[in-house]
């Protein structure tokens, strides 16, 4: 049983119906695996030497092994980990004063091939386990002594194809007991796929949503994001609209600027159209280079004029800098290519 991947409630199960261990055990269990973050069970001093034996025997805790990190000129650190088949996968920390977010994976490649994605690009190769997800922010949070603020799920793959895992991650990380992360300063970012916002939407924490939207005019937006062609823009608006109601949160759209593809007066156009009866921010970005793909960055005049063409019609507007672009780490750039494969 890899123990890191249980929520407090199926961790409390285990222990009393599997183990025979009093309920109380529960949270000690939860706050040496999720606060202390501990690796063994012997660490445990507060829980019987009998008791610490036989989770040995049954159980364990996930840690991974970093084989790599890189140090970008901003401060972001990029982190490889490799799992236990051998499948390496990404993880970024950005360091922005008094904010540090750990940018978390949830999928070794992703299946939804978005055209300007290197780990689109790669393919897909599977699920990560929910223990998998957590000895991510666990590993990213011991490399530093600054406590992690923020978590984003905009790492390797589609969070919501993944949602058991990612559900289960969620209730861990904001449990009080663990890290405790609230889920206000967590955020789960999506292409948009048929059901996952709904499901995301009946959780009970106030998750941020982030949507990669990259254009309002459907023709583009499936040259960009080919799922799309499941998930129509008045269907995804729909969507969108259903979150903020439900759960009285501003949401995000992610908008990647991409030199004669997306940066028309039109395109701006179309996003005003779109965005205008959503509570919504939205984010734009600059293309970040991946190799082996034609599209380039538009040049900063056609940024401003694309930025400032949504004024005043959009509620807010911001150019986001891409943190980490020189050591592939920034949006769009995860995964084995920039190790000699291919990914996000």
């Amino acid at each position: 049983m890899k123990v890191t991947a249980l929520t407090f409630g199926e961790l409390k199960k285990w222990i009393t119906e599997e183990l025979g261990m009093k309920p109380y055990g529960a949270q000690q269990l939860f706050t040496w695996i999720h606060l202390r973050r501990v690796t063994s069970f012997h660490q445990m001093t507060d829980i019987s030497l009998s008791a610490r034996n036989r989770l040995d025997q049954v159980s364990e805790i996930t840690s991974l092994d970093t084989c790599d990190t890189i140090t970008a000129d901003d401060g972001t650190v990029k982190y490889s980990f490799k799992l236990d088949d051998d499948e390496v996968i990404e993880s970024v920390l950005i360091p922005d004063p008094p904010r540090l977010t750990a940018c978390i994976s949830t999928q070794a490649g992703c299946r939804f091939g978005c055209t300007f994605c290197q780990t689109g690009r790669g393919g897909f190769r599977r699920d990560l386990a929910t223990d998998e997800i957590i000895a991510q922010l666990y590993g990213l949070q011991n490399s530093t002594d600054d406590r992690i603020s923020n978590v984003v799920f905009m790492g390797m793959g589609e969070p919501l194809d993944n949602f058991p895992a990612l559900r289960d991650a969620l209730s861990i990380i904001s449990d009080d007991r663990g890290i405790c992360i609230g889920a206000r300063k967590i955020t789960v970012s999506t292409v948009g796929i048929p059901g996952g916002i709904e499901k995301l939407m009946q959780l009970d924490g106030q998750y941020g949503l982030a949507v990669s939207l990259h254009s309002a005019v459907e023709s583009t937006r499936r040259k960009l994001v080919p799922v799309s062609r499941i998930l129509p823009l008045r269907e995804l608006k729909r969507d969108l609209m259903d979150y903020v109601s439900r759960k009285g949160r501003r949401i995000t759209l992610e908008y990647c600027l991409i030199a004669g593809i997306n940066d028309s007066a039109e395109e701006a156009d179309a996003l005003a159209e779109f965005a205008d009866d959503i509570e919504c921010k939205i984010n734009l970005l600059v293309y970040n280079p991946v190799e082996g793909v034609p599209y380039k960055r538009p040049n900063m005049e056609t940024v401003n004029r694309f930025m400032h063409r949504l004024y005043p019609r959009c509620q807010a507007v911001t150019l986001r800098r891409s943190r980490g672009s020189d050591i592939a780490a920034a949006c769009g750039q995860l995964g084995p290519a920039a190790r000699g494969t291919s990914s996000n």
